[in-house]
């Protein structure tokens, strides 16, 4: 997981060991309630409290709540930045294993923590800086994709705008499934009632057609497998 930088008044001294653990668990209570009241509703006390420390406490690590409501937001969005830590085990070639994985995460956060998905949207719609934040932590995540599409299919002489045209246009199949499912909780969506690797097969099936225009091995799949007869007939 990448840090987000620590607010301004914190850095002005090294903190113990015993600092950082207060901090840390100051960081964990505001992640839990910002998945139960969102950040318009979240208040300092909620935090200590939640936290279980004293509300003063508060101001030694953190300047407001803005403050800790972005790092501590950035940290959540930055987990799945490391492409090498979200495909281990997966081999290399395995096209439909390294996308099945990116998903996975995906999913688990959507499915994990929904009211955090919903204030990371809201957030970055209301904080300029935030928002260019999470836009490159979601370009990141879609770039080992896009730098790999040239060497993938030599024969479109892919240039490097038009990969990552396509990717997003793959990418973006699933962004609003997951938002009406998780979070919106469409009533008609949730009738389906997938569960977390469903829903990742799902999308991922649906990205790897897209993207090489054949269905994925069957073998591998459960809820999409009937999807291989999705053959247009002429």
């Amino acid at each position: 997981m990448v840090k987000a930088t620590h607010s301004a008044d914190a850095n002005q001294r090294a903190l113990s060991p015993r600092g950082e653990k207060a901090r840390a668990k100051l960081m964990r209570a505001a992640l839990t309630v910002l998945e139960r009241d969102g950040f318009h509703r979240m208040r300092i006390a909620d935090v200590t409290r939640e936290a279980g420390v004293a509300q003063g406490l508060f101001y030694h690590y953190f300047k407001d709540l803005k403050s800790l409501t972005v790092e501590v937001l950035t940290d959540f969005a930055r987990a799945s930045e490391d492409a090498q830590a979200i495909e281990k085990g997966v081999e290399p070639g395995d096209w439909y294993g390294r996308i099945y994985a990116h998903n996975l995460l995906v999913v688990r956060s959507y499915a994990q923590r929904p009211g955090v998905m919903r204030c990371l949207l809201q957030l970055a719609d209301e904080d300029l800086e935030f928002g260019r934040m999470l836009r490159d932590a979601y370009r990141a995540q879609l770039m080992w994709l896009v730098e790999l599409m040239p060497r993938m299919f030599p024969e479109v002489k892919f240039q490097p705008q038009q990969a990552l045209m396509v990717v997003y246009a793959l990418a973006g199949i699933g962004e609003g499934l997951l938002r009406e499912y998780f979070i919106n909780r469409s009533d008609s969506l949730r009738k389906a009632d997938l569960t977390v690797e469903q829903f990742a097969e799902l999308l991922t099936t649906m990205f790897y057609r897209g993207l090489f225009l054949e269905h994925p091995d069957a073998s591998r799949l459960e809820y999409t497998r009937n999807m291989a007869t999705m053959v247009r007939q002429h």
